[in-house]
């Protein structure tokens, strides 16, 4: 699984201006299918969780904290209604923290005060208040993956696809 693949897929550089509306499905197949057949998705999703689990501000016990809140007070009553609305509040906190973070890069008390995710989805005073006493992360009190977590994932995925993909910069030896 840490070795290349022995049949890189071939990716135009012209690949790295895609958006989503633009990206060749046959392209994305191909590297989606290497990824799983030698093993990367098992890699970057081990590396996912165990980044979750590990950072300080104990984010699962944080979202499943919230999921509580949100099945007792009534607010969701059905499993696939209770999965859109975490997911829902896991975004809008991430999307909220990562604008303060950019707003203010030299300054962490922007992001702290910026990102009032606990109160705005009901998941503040109730849940883990020992991370918010801890102080170990800027985005305690909100469901905002972890800016750290994201980091050493996609630092994972790009090792992973590095390893299936190459880029072709259409230059030919010889």
């Amino acid at each position: 699984m840490s070795h290349p693949s022995q049949t890189p897929v071939k990716v135009p550089a012209s690949a790295t201006s895609y958006t989503p509306a633009t990206q060749d499905p046959d392209l994305r197949s191909q590297i989606n299918a290497l990824l799983i057949k030698e093993g990367y998705v098992n890699k970057i999703q081990d590396h996912l969780l165990h980044s979750l689990n590990a950072h300080p501000s104990n984010w699962p016990s944080a979202v499943q904290s919230h999921a509580l809140t949100l099945l007792r007070s009534g607010d969701v009553t059905t499993f696939p209604a209770l999965v859109r609305r975490v997911l829902e509040d896991v975004r809008h906190d991430t999307t909220a923290a990562a604008a303060a973070a950019s707003s203010s890069s030299s300054s962490s008390t922007a992001t702290e005060n910026g990102t009032n995710g606990g109160e705005v989805n009901g998941s503040g005073a109730s849940t883990n208040g020992a991370s918010k006493a801890n102080g170990a992360s800027s985005t305690d009190g909100s469901l905002a993956i972890p800016q750290a977590v994201i980091d050493a994932v996609l630092k994972v995925t790009r090792e992973c696809l590095e390893a299936v993909a190459e880029v072709d910069d259409g230059a030919t030896a010889g």
